[in-house]
Order: structure tokens, then C-alpha cells, then sequence
């Protein structure tokens, strides 16, 4: 039986969280800024590379950036 305070979306969101791998997050992703593009833009911009190169190299990616290592 599922616990009722744990809804199937919080487990999503707790599975997709970077923050239980990473130690550290760059201070880059605290600041507030202007956005460059919408969130559904840079959604479809992530799908299309994870059909290119794959879910694995995207995420790589992804963990890469938020440590700082950035362009």
C-alpha cells in the first residue's frame, strides 16, 4: 500500500533531482536572469538531443552544467 503523503509525482520529482548526486551546484543557478527561451523551447531542444545522442549523454551534460562547467 503507497503511503498517501507520497504522491507518484513526488517520487518523480525526487528521482529527477540532481541535487542528491551533486555536492555542490554552482552559485551561477541561484542568481536570478533574464531567460534566453521558453521552458517548452529548451524541453524541445532537450528531446531532440536526447533522440540525437541519447538520454546518457544529455544527462552527462546536464550534470556537467550545473557544476559549472558551463561555456
Amino acid at each position: 500500500m503507497q503511503d498517501p503523503g507520497i504522491m507518484e509525482e513526488d517520487v518523480k520529482r525526487i528521482l529527477t533531482n540532481p541535487f542528491y548526486c551533486l555536492s555542490n551546484i554552482d552559485p551561477i543557478f541561484c542568481q536570478q536572469h533574464e531567460t534566453l527561451i521558453t521552458e517548452e523551447n529548451w524541453i524541445t531542444t532537450a528531446k531532440q538531443f536526447i533522440k540525437r545522442e541519447g538520454a546518457e549523454e544529455f544527462l552527462k551534460h546536464l550534470l556537467a552544467n550545473l557544476k559549472g562547467q558551463y561555456v
